[in-house]
């Protein structure tokens, strides 16, 4: 009965004892991690603002293994770029407050423009940095909202329970959207089968009622979703989200009526048929040569699937990383050699996606995915308190993954409706954890998400600008605007990574009077429009991942009858 399913579970037991005697880190190592030391300090303010508004204030300490630092118990000074804000001339640590310290409508500015937070360690040269923000004369249209929608708990193969992460995810990172997608099925720690029968007999109605009871409109929003899960080799995987958590039914990958992204998208549009509320479905590692998506080989629908996860902690699958992608994707079995499966490929296929980013981490720490650190032990505590899943057994050895990714919902409000119509519309970007970077590009006047992220020619040599503004956490190393798959414009910043404030910004525009080409897949699938999206770099700061930004795409189509 477990036929395909046990098959592949074997191998992928088989390939992470592999990994795991590769990759063993000395026990001298794991005994030294036991105890951290400051590392840096994240600070978290809202993206955008009008003058005069208070905000929150939440500031954390971390330590070298990505840990919250609970023993930190000294303070910062705090400076402001605005000279006429109002802000804590301090922020203390007490040693007993977890490594996390909330300042309540502590922060007023009032200056328009980007504004940042400083933060320095007395008797130090340290300098921390606050994410940037926005600071508009009027409310504006639209807010920047930051989420995490791409989870695990121990309802799957994670560790830590929903409540808990999504407490993390709301007190802890101040995140503004939350996401957990257990697998409908599974191939490691349940065999698929049963995974498959405690979604359908608890595990998908648990979610439902936990998702719901930590949705708090205006405040902080939680989607409803799952992983429609292929099984070891046999494919890529989907995260799935309704509108309407009271709506949502589980669709799973080894449904005989929707075992096969063909099937699943039909049964998901008969659903929005019937029901008042939406579905989103997004693909995510489609590089990932054990799970790989292959758009080449599969009827894609971009009305239901308009979006593509180009990064989390497995890396980018945006292209292959001989042409100078700086997250090639490692993990498990690594990349996969075959064309098809990048979203590069896809969009010259002709298909509608956009941009986001996710965690696609295993444990309670939305916002702050773990196992890019250096091997390290996590506590007594934490084993017993949330279990033994990946996010626990990669912690202890070097998995070679990357920092999670965040997504940027640009929405007039804070709730599901405004969030979901975000992700339907492709008013969203994604980030590399924990950069929350404000990034915007504009194409003959439009950004994506807007008149269908689509400009229409009269003539296919009509000029066109092309825009963009970026407010960074750290110096700015270059930003890019890629058409049609290539890099098409470029420009540098800086290379250091201690470089002032005036770094973390830029504006630049073009013009691009070429006439419009379009990409080619192959004889029968091509995009008629060219493709424009906007890649942000900035300077890592000592041997840490860069932080990036993907922004975009915005399609320019010649005129109809070309």
């Amino acid at each position: 009965m477990l036929g395909i399913g046990l098959d592949g579970t074997l191998d992928k037991f088989v390939e992470t004892a592999n990994i795991f005697a590769e990759r063993r880190p000395s026990v001298r190592a794991l005994w030294r991690s036991r105890t951290g030391s400051f590392d840096r300090v994240h600070a978290i303010l809202p993206s955008t603002t009008v003058v005069g508004e208070s905000l929150d204030l939440t500031v954390q300490v971390w330590d070298e293994y990505e840990r919250v630092h609970d023993v930190y118990d000294g303070r910062l000074r705090v400076d402001s770029t605005d000279s006429a804000a109002t802000y804590p001339e301090h922020v203390s640590f007490a040693g007993d407050d977890e490594g996390v310290v909330t300042h309540t409508d502590a922060v007023t500015f009032e200056t328009t423009g980007i504004q940042y937070l400083t933060f320095s360690r007395p008797g130090t040269d340290e300098r921390f940095v606050s994410n940037p923000v926005r600071v508009t004369a009027d409310d504006p249209d639209e807010h920047v909202y930051w989420g995490d929608i791409h989870l695990h708990s121990r309802l799957s193969d994670g560790t830590g329970s929903l409540e808990k992460g999504y407490r993390f995810g709301r007190d802890t990172m101040a995140l503004d959207v939350v996401a957990y997608t257990d697998h409908d099925t599974m191939g490691f720690f349940i065999p698929p089968t049963l995974q498959r029968a405690l979604m359908h007999a608890r595990n998908f109605d648990r979610s439902r009622r936990v998702a719901d009871r930590f949705d708090d409109p205006g405040s902080f929003v939680t989607l409803f979703g799952y992983e429609w899960t292929k099984q070891p080799n046999c494919g890529g995987h989907i995260n799935v989200y309704f509108e309407d958590p009271e709506d949502a039914v589980l669709f799973d990958s080894r449904g005989g009526t929707t075992n096969t992204y063909e099937k699943l998208w039909r049964r998901l549009h008969e659903f929005e048929a019937t029901h008042d509320s939406r579905v989103v479905t997004i693909p995510h590692h489609p590089t990932e040569a054990m799970y790989p998506f292959d758009f080449s080989a599969v009827d894609y629908d971009d009305e239901l699937a308009p979006l593509v996860e180009v990064y989390s902690q497995w890396g980018s699958g945006e292209l292959p990383g001989d042409e100078g992608n700086p997250f090639p994707l490692a993990m498990g079995r690594g990349e996969i050699d075959d064309a098809g499966h990048f979203v590069r490929d896809a969009l010259s296929m002709g298909y509608r996606v956009g941009l986001v980013a996710g965690a696609d981490y295993h444990g309670p720490h939305p916002g702050h995915s773990l196992i890019h650190a250096d091997p390290h032990l996590p506590s007594t505590r934490e084993w017993v308190r949330d279990g033994v899943g990946w996010s626990s057994i990669w912690r202890v050895w070097n998995e070679r993954s990357y920092p999670g990714g965040l997504s940027a919902f640009r929405a007039p409000e804070l709730t599901r409706e405004s969030i979901f119509e975000a992700l339907r519309s492709r008013r969203v970007y994604g980030t590399t954890q924990p950069h929350r970077i404000l990034a915007d590009l504009t194409v003959a006047g439009v950004s994506p998400g807007e008149h269908e992220s689509t400009v229409r020619l009269d003539d296919r040599t009509t000029p066109r600008e092309v825009s963009l503004d970026v407010a960074g956490t750290a110096p700015l190393e270059r930003v890019e605007v890629v058409k049609n798959g290539s890099v098409w414009r470029s420009h540098a910043i800086t290379s250091d990574p201690e470089a002032p404030l005036s770094t973390y910004t830029a504006s630049v525009s073009w013009t691009d009077d070429d006439p419009v080409e379009g990409m080619v897949w192959d004889e029968s699938r091509r995009a008629v429009a060219d493709v424009y999206y906007l890649r942000v770099w900035q300077v890592p700061r000592h041997c840490s991942f860069p932080g990036a930004a993907w922004v975009g795409p915005v399609w320019v189509e010649p005129p109809g009858d070309d």
